[in-house]
């Protein structure tokens, strides 16, 4: 009798930890179609007509011939480890000074490169004073007379 007793607490609780260990996937960006190619011709199909299939871009050019890109990703994580990317895939479309597109890439993961930014710092002009001179360098700037803070000479308020 007690022996079904504790199944029947186990169970739930076995199976509540089963699921707490499953993927989470993370589905981010514009999700593509298998077919993209099959909706673009290079030479006829224009801006807008781009705009209505796919709408707006992920991202697009600020220099050079105008650039759109449509970017998804997929990420995979278990339980509180970090997430991986699993898939990610970037649609480069470019486009003449018509409106026409002019030209098509896409790109995976793999194709992708790492690269570290510069940790170069601008250097700014004048001394560089150490904590111990910011200090010793305020002494004696502070107004001694009158809590008013108006400069030597002056009443507060006047000209």
């Amino acid at each position: 009798m007690y022996k079904y007793q504790y199944i029947k607490l186990l169970l739930p609780l076995g199976l509540l930890s089963l699921s707490a260990c499953s993927a989470k996937v993370d589905n981010r960006g514009y999700v593509s179609d298998a077919q993209w190619k099959e909706n673009i011709t290079i030479g006829t199909t224009t801006k807008d007509q781009v705009f209505d299939v796919f709408g707006s871009p992920s991202s697009q050019s600020t220099f050079g011939e105008e650039t759109w890109y449509y970017v998804s990703s997929r990420k995979e994580g278990t339980a509180f480890l970090k997430p991986e990317i699993v898939e990610q895939n970037v649609t480069r479309l470019t486009f003449d000074a018509n409106g026409v597109v002019s030209g098509t890439e896409n790109f995976d993961k793999n194709s992708g490169k790492d690269f570290e930014l510069a940790k170069r710092i601008t250097p700014t002009e004048g001394h560089q004073l150490s904590f111990v001179e910011q200090i010793l360098g305020n002494i004696g700037r502070f107004n001694k007379g009158g809590d008013s803070g108006a400069a030597p000479g002056r009443k507060p308020g006047g000209y």
